[in-house]
C-alpha cells in the first residue's frame, strides 16, 4: 500500500519579503489540507521548524544573488552566503550534508511587468541536485500583464487560467539530464509564495495569501509505510523523498481534494512510484490513475510515445530506461512526475 503526503516548497515568511509568521503559514498550510511544508527563505534560516498542529514545518534556505542564480538549499545546517559563485554554493550545501534544486531557471526576459526576471545562468554546471520544474509564482508573474489594466485584472481574478506550466526549454533541460545520467535527477514544483500585501488608504489586501496559494501546485510525497511520528523522523524521510524525486507534482486547483493523482510501474513482483526504479519483466506495464479525465502524455527517455484522454491507463510497450508522465485538465497544465527507471 502506497502512503500519499500532500506539501509544499518554496516558501517565503517574515524572516525574508514574505507577511505571515511560520505559525500563520503553518494555519493556512493545515487548512490547505498539506501535510508537510518547506519554508525557504532569501538568505535566512531563522524560520523555526517542527510540529505545527500536524503539519510538518521543515526549513531550508533560498540562496539568493541579486538578479539570478537562485538556488534552493536543503538540510544544510547553516546559512549558505549567495556572495558565492553558483558552483561554490552548490558545493558548499553538499559540505553541510544537504541537497538543492535549481529555482525558476528559465523566467521570461519578456515580461510586460515591473518585476525583473531571476534565470539560473549556466545551463552546463552540473552537479546540483535537481531542478524546480515548475514555480507557481514565476509562471503567472512570466503572462501578467500590467500594461494593460482590463488583462491585469482578469489575471489576479483568474490566475490559473493563464498558467502555462514549466516552460519547453526547461523539461528539455530537465529530460536532457535524465537521459545522460544513469540516476534519476529530481524535480520538485514550488509555490513561491510571499502573500504579498498591498495598502492604498485604510484598504488593506493580501495578493496570492497563503492558504489559496497552498492549493495549487503541490509535491505528493509517496512512501511505502507511514511517515514517522516524531519530528525528526519525519523530517528524515519528507527530506529523503524530496533528494530521491519520490514526488508527483500536481497543480491541485484541477483535482478533486478527495483523491490523488497516481503514477507507479508494476512487474510480476513489486511496484515502483516516481523517483524508483523497477526491473522490467514480461509482465511490466506503467499506471496512471487520475481523480478525473485528462490528457495524459507518456515520455520516455525525453521523448513522446504515447497520449491519450483517459483517468486510468495501462502501458506495457516498454523498454530499458525512464519514463514520466505529463497530464493536462481542458488544456491547462495540471500534473508533472518524476521519472521512472525501468531497468
Amino acid at each position: 500500500m502506497v502512503h500519499l503526503y500532500p506539501g509544499a516548497i518554496h516558501i517565503h515568511t517574515v524572516h525574508s519579503d514574505g507577511t505571515g509568521t511560520v505559525e500563520e503559514v503553518a494555519k493556512a498550510a493545515k487548512e490547505a489540507g498539506l501535510a508537510w511544508i518547506v519554508i525557504t527563505d532569501h538568505n535566512n534560516m531563522d524560520a523555526q521548524e517542527g510540529d505545527y498542529n500536524g503539519v510538518t514545518v521543515i526549513v531550508g534556505e533560498e540562496i539568493s544573488p541579486d538578479d539570478s542564480n537562485h538556488y534552493i538549499a536543503l538540510d544544510i545546517k547553516e546559512n549558505i552566503s549567495p556572495d558565492m559563485s553558483p558552483k561554490e554554493f552548490i558545493q558548499e550545501v553538499k559540505n553541510q550534508g544537504g541537497f538543492g534544486f535549481i529555482a525558476h531557471p528559465d523566467e521570461s526576459v519578456d515580461r510586460k511587468n515591473s518585476y525583473p526576471p531571476l534565470r539560473w545562468t549556466d545551463w552546463g554546471m552540473k552537479g546540483f541536485g535537481g531542478i524546480e520544474i515548475w514555480n507557481y509564482m514565476s509562471d503567472w508573474v512570466d503572462y501578467y500583464n500590467a500594461d494593460i489594466p482590463q488583462e491585469a485584472i482578469k489575471a489576479l481574478l483568474f490566475r490559473n487560467n493563464i498558467l502555462t506550466g514549466p516552460t519547453t526549454q526547461t523539461m528539455k533541460w530537465w529530460d536532457r539530464l535524465n537521459t545522460e545520467t544513469p540516476e534519476i535527477i529530481p524535480a520538485i514544483g514550488g509555490v513561491d509564495v510571499h502573500a504579498m500585501e498591498f495598502q492604498k488608504g485604510p484598504f488593506k489586501v493580501h495578493i496570492f495569501p497563503y492558504k489559496s496559494t497552498f492549493d495549487t501546485v503541490t509535491n505528493f510525497l509517496h512512501f511505502d509505510n507511514p511517515l514517522p511520528v516524531d519530528f525528526e523522523g519525519r523530517k528524515k524521510a519528507i527530506l529523503n523523498a524530496l533528494k530521491k524525486g519520490h514526488n508527483l507534482i500536481a497543480n491541485r486547483v484541477w483535482t478533486k481534494k478527495s483523491k490523488y493523482p497516481i503514477f507507479y510501474a508494476q512487474n510480476g513482483y513489486q511496484k515502483a512510484f516516481s523517483g524508483g526504479a523497477l526491473q522490467l519483466d514480461d509482465y511490466t506495464k506503467l499506471m496512471v490513475k487520475l481523480p478525473q479525465k485528462a490528457e495524459i502524455k507518456l515520455i520516455y527517455e525525453g521523448q513522446l510515445v504515447w497520449h491519450t484522454e483517459t483517468d486510468n491507463l495501462e502501458f506495457d510497450k516498454l523498454d530499458h530506461g525512464k519514463y514520466r508522465i505529463e497530464a493536462y485538465f481542458q488544456g491547462k497544465p495540471w500534473i508533472f512526475s518524476n521519472p521512472i527507471l525501468l531497468q
